[in-house]
Formats: C-alpha cells, sequence, structure tokens
C-alpha cells in the first residue's frame, strides 16, 4: 500500500457520508476497537459499523490531521458535530496488509474551559 493513512481516511469518510458499509472493506475480519474513556471494547467490523451507523444524531467527521507512523499506524484527529454540539476524537490504528485491525479512540466534548483560565491561555479558532 503506497498511502497508509487511506485506509483510515475511508473509514472516517464512510462515516461522515452515512454510507457505513463502505468502512467495512477498510477493517480487518478480526478487527478490535478500544474506547478507553468508557471501557468499552467492540469486536468485529461489523459490531464497530453498526455501533456508529445507529448512534443516536446524524453526525458529520472531518479529519482535521492524519499522520502515518511507519506503514503500519495512523494517527488521526477528527472533529465530530451533530449542529448543536461538537468534539474531537483522537485515534491511533494499527495496520495490517492495507486495512486497520485495531483502532484506540478517545473522544473529548468540545466546550468551555471549567473554570476561567484567560491569563493563561488565548482562544483557539475553530479552524486552527
Amino acid at each position: 500500500m503506497n498511502d497508509p493513512t487511506a485506509p483510515v481516511t475511508a473509514l472516517w469518510d464512510a462515516f461522515d457520508r452515512r454510507v457505513f458499509d463502505d468502512a467495512l472493506p477498510w477493517l480487518s475480519s478480526d478487527f478490535v476497537a478500544e474506547w478507553p474513556q468508557t471501557n468499552e471494547r467492540i469486536r468485529g467490523p461489523e459490531a464497530f459499523v453498526r455501533l456508529n451507523e445507529f448512534y443516536p444524531g446524524e453526525w458529520t467527521c472531518e479529519v482535521i490531521s492524519i499522520e502515518a507512523i511507519e506503514t503500519h499506524r495512523v494517527v488521526a484527529v477528527v472533529r465530530i458535530s451533530d449542529g448543536k454540539m461538537s468534539l474531537h476524537a483522537v485515534g491511533f490504528y494499527d495496520l495490517l496488509d492495507g486495512r486497520i485491525e485495531k483502532a484506540v479512540e478517545y473522544f473529548g466534548d468540545d466546550g468551555p474551559p471549567p473554570f476561567d483560565r484567560t491569563r493563561w491561555t488565548e482562544p483557539i479558532s475553530p479552524s486552527s
């Protein structure tokens, strides 16, 4: 495979277009996803795709950055929004034979800081 980021890009593109079955060919038959924040493991491509397909709401997914680390690992930052709320996902994807074998994804809600820290920080524009 020339571009190790292609499977991860295709996965998020399928989710963004809401054509979830388009993600299946990019996941290995023994695919596993882990969501450490909620202490969940999803086994198998079908379970992962259906969980995302039936997640409540109509979400868009915008890949903010994606980077290959060697030829078998990809890191992606994705902004996910339903138009009312948004969050960011950071995912670490292990590849085998051009397919995603394992995903470890972390999700964080977008929102204001938990307390006034403006004397030490500055706002980031949404496009940054």
